[in-house]
């Protein structure tokens, strides 16, 4: 049995709702994928700069939009950016981007599965 990373009973309804307009709905999730990976960076960045509460706040956004579509997992790691880090937390903060990573990669294919190639972002 393969995990899935998109939650059915939400990937269902909204496809439901759009069921006139496949190409909006394949829109919605390549435009999630290409906001994730330009939120990772900037996290990225912050962590780098030690920013942490810049750092909550657009982790907060990603979780919000994960939500939103159904991609609870990484929902479920960006809620743990929303405490306060302390200087000595840094280094956990990125193994934890590390994670993050690895997951948005995970569910790029299996979005890539069940959308096709449409659905990768175009790099900028």
């Amino acid at each position: 049995m393969t995990q899935t990373l998109v939650a059915a009973d939400v990937y269902d309804r909204l496809q439901k709702v759009m069921a006139s307009d496949p190409d909006g709905f394949c829109g919605l999730y390549r435009d999630y994928l290409s906001e994730a990976l330009q939120t990772l960076n900037q996290l990225r960045t912050l962590c780098d700069n030690k920013s942490g509460e810049e750092l909550r706040f657009k982790a907060h956004y990603l979780k919000s939009s994960s939500l939103v579509l159904g991609i609870r997992p990484v929902a479920e790691l960006c809620s743990e950016f929303e405490h306060p880090i302390r200087e000595f937390e840094f280094n956990s903060a990125w193994q934890r981007l590390q994670n993050l990573a690895e997951l948005l990669q995970l569910v790029q294919a299996e979005l890539e599965q069940k959308l096709g190639p449409q659905v990768i972002p175009v790099a900028a």
